[in-house]
């Protein structure tokens, strides 16, 4: 008789487990609620018609990282705050800037920097 007992709080153990396992969110729930990136490594391109203190850069990629009005370009230790202004056909992995801009950080043409929105 004390089988069958054993039996029965062993079945009613394993029906208690399910119902904890039950109420544990899946994976795919807890993945959704992501901060976007703060920061992202792009490519910086000289551009003459760009005024000095301009940066151009791509309304998604200003969407994604946060930027309204302002961003930072750090690259080797130095930084940059230039003032944003967004257009459609640039790439998204791309910003222009003026080339004296980009001698102020020391860079060249086609660099990878580090751009962030301007605190």
């Amino acid at each position: 008789m004390s089988n069958k007992e054993d039996e029965e709080k062993g079945e009613e153990k394993k029906v208690d487990i399910k119902t904890l396992v039950s109420i544990i969110p899946p994976a795919s729930a807890l993945k959704g609620s992501k901060a976007p990136p703060k920061e992202k490594r792009i490519k910086i391109r000289k551009r003459s018609d760009v005024d000095k203190g301009f940066a151009i850069i791509s309304s998604k990629l200003a969407k994604d990282l946060g930027i309204s009005d302002e961003l930072e370009v750090s690259v080797k230790g130095k930084r940059i705050k230039l003032k944003v202004i967004l257009q459609e056909g640039v790439p998204e992995l791309e910003i222009w800037a003026n080339p004296q801009d980009l001698i102020t950080l020391g860079i060249e043409d086609n660099s990878t920097v580090t751009v962030r929105a301007s605190k």
